[in-house]
């Protein structure tokens, strides 16, 4: 039996609905498409029917995008949504982020966008076995705590070695390996190699304090599929990842709440309704929303 994802659309433009409902039909992942015309529809979706994925609108009546998410994440709603509208400042990508947004989309934008975030997500539906090889203890708790908290299904085992990290190979295959470029014994270039020797579709993911260029490029020529710097943060982490694994970095993230998500434009784009006004909230009592939004606790 094919388990299907079940994917929210809420947005009161019908013609909205209908751009997604386009994409659904077309795409190879079995999807049961579900529409909500206003906040508080999305609410009750959100909190009783096991969404996996949703598209949500800031701007809508009975209640806002905003509210509608900030109170299904209250009662622990870990849907992987993303959030729409016409408009991006500083403030509704942090509130975003506050809400644990993966996506803050500007409307309009293409259809190929919202494929790529239907990528990531069948991407995360499928738990990755990762091993983390550094001779560093601090390093590989650091980034265990971080590759924790991921979006992203991992099975994290350690090796401090390379040979150590072979002899596990050996033991089972990886899907994904964050590998230290200096290592004592086997260095980080040999266990490359051998690693990819055994599973090339393995995505390794090299490291590194030095900050060389050339050692860059040449691990890539061995096949490592991106390199992070020491000392990294979590969106580090999160872009090599990204990367390793083929997928569009969110602008959610890639912005880091800096400049405002411009829209893309393609030939087919996510329309703007010309009877809703996408550029300000749809209805009063904003700040009240915001208030929810980054204070779940004022929710419920």
């Amino acid at each position: 039996m094919t388990y299907s994802i079940k994917m929210l659309v809420a947005d009161d433009s019908q013609t909205v609905q209908l751009f997604f409902k386009k994409i659904v039909d077309r795409s190879p992942m079995p999807i049961e498409f579900l529409s909500a015309d206003n906040g508080r529809e999305c609410m009750m979706l959100l909190d009783g029917d096991d969404i996996d994925i949703a598209f949500i609108d800031v701007n809508m009546p009975e209640m806002s995008g905003t509210e509608a998410t900030s109170r299904a994440r209250f009662k622990g709603n870990r849907t992987f949504i993303t959030l729409m509208s016409g408009k991006a400042d500083k403030e509704r990508l942090e509130i975003a982020r506050q809400l644990k947004a993966y996506e803050y989309l500007v409307k309009p934008f293409p259809a190929e966008t919202v494929e790529a975030v239907l990528k990531t997500y069948q991407r995360i539906s499928v738990r990755m076995k990762t091993l983390i090889v550094d001779d560093t203890k601090t390093i590989r708790k650091i980034l265990r705590r971080v590759l924790e908290r991921s979006i992203f299904r991992l099975s994290i085992e350690e090796a401090v070695d390379g040979e150590t990290a072979l002899k596990s190979l050996k033991q089972g295959g990886f899907d994904l390996v964050f590998l230290d470029y200096n290592m004592p014994g086997l260095d980080g270039l040999e266990t490359l190699d051998r690693i990819l020797a055994s599973e090339p579709n393995a995505k390794v993911i090299m490291i590194s304090a030095e900050r060389n260029e050339e050692r860059v490029g040449k691990t890539l020529e061995h096949g490592a599929t991106a390199f992070l710097h020491k000392p990294f943060f979590a969106s580090d982490v999160d872009r090599a990842l990204h990367a390793a694994l083929g997928l569009k970095m969110p602008e959610l993230a890639a912005t880091q709440g800096d400049a405002a998500v411009r829209p893309m434009l393609s030939p087919t784009v996510c329309p703007v309704d010309p009877k809703s006004d996408w550029d300000e909230w749809a209805v009063e009592g904003d700040a009240a929303r915001a208030d929810h939004a980054t204070d779940p606790m004022k929710a419920g």
